[in-house]
């Protein structure tokens, strides 16, 4: 009696065959580790978009609403057309910081190439015992101010106007309104690689602040 063996033609075929069931098998679980890679990222970007707006309503919340001039509100626009709104507001929140209470600005910065190593994203400036409509707030640079949360590229203010949600002002400046409308945005696809890219993807986060 003979003894066949195994040819090596077959052998390439059965290691074939095997890498392709186990591909098969493995691929619901790739996609699916993947998929919740995506999710806790995207979760975590969202996070620090809400931290950051809870850290703007402190200041706000903490307005010297006495004053005649409490907030100031400029609509600018940045290149592609995002919203480049600069916040300001007569607050107590320096306090904390130990300096005296005076006007507190948010922008964004846009970094490059002009401002050394100034990280784009969103920015704050304390100044003492200032009132909003003095802050020459177009010669703010990253460089002297706070960066609260880098890659922001779109950061909106706006103010209630009338009974309906669409009824807003995007310019603003006086006495604390009754509330007021933040929105922050975050092209994931430029500013956080680790994602996986999408066209157009994009975080926005806007919240309704109600002032008492």
């Amino acid at each position: 009696m003979i003894n066949k063996g195994f040819t090596l033609i077959e052998i390439i075929i059965a290691v074939m065959l095997t890498g392709l069931l186990t591909t098969l098998a493995l691929a619901p679980v790739a996609v699916t580790v993947r998929r919740t890679i995506e999710t806790q990222e995207q979760y975590s970007d969202l996070s620090a978009l809400s931290r950051t707006v809870n850290f703007i309503t402190r200041d706000i919340f903490a307005a010297m609403r006495l004053s005649s001039n409490v907030l100031m509100i400029v609509d600018h626009k940045a290149i592609g057309g995002n919203d480049d709104d600069v916040l300001m507001v007569m607050t107590t929140s320096p306090v904390v910081q130990n300096m005296p209470s005076g006007t507190v600005v948010y922008k964004l910065e846009e970094g490059g190439m002009l401002h050394g190593d100034v990280l784009p994203g969103l920015y704050r400036w304390i100044f003492p015992g200032q009132l909003p409509n003095t802050i020459k707030y177009d010669n703010l640079s990253g460089e002297t101010g706070q960066l609260v949360l880098p890659g922001i590229d779109e950061f909106s203010v706006e103010v209630p106007e009338g009974s309906h949600e669409d009824d807003r002002r995007k310019e603003y400046s006086g006495a604390l309104p009754q509330g007021i409308y933040i929105k922050l945005g975050r092209n994931t696809k430029q500013n956080n690689m680790n994602m996986t890219e999408k066209k157009g993807d994009f975080n926005e986060l806007e919240t309704y602040i109600a002032l008492p």
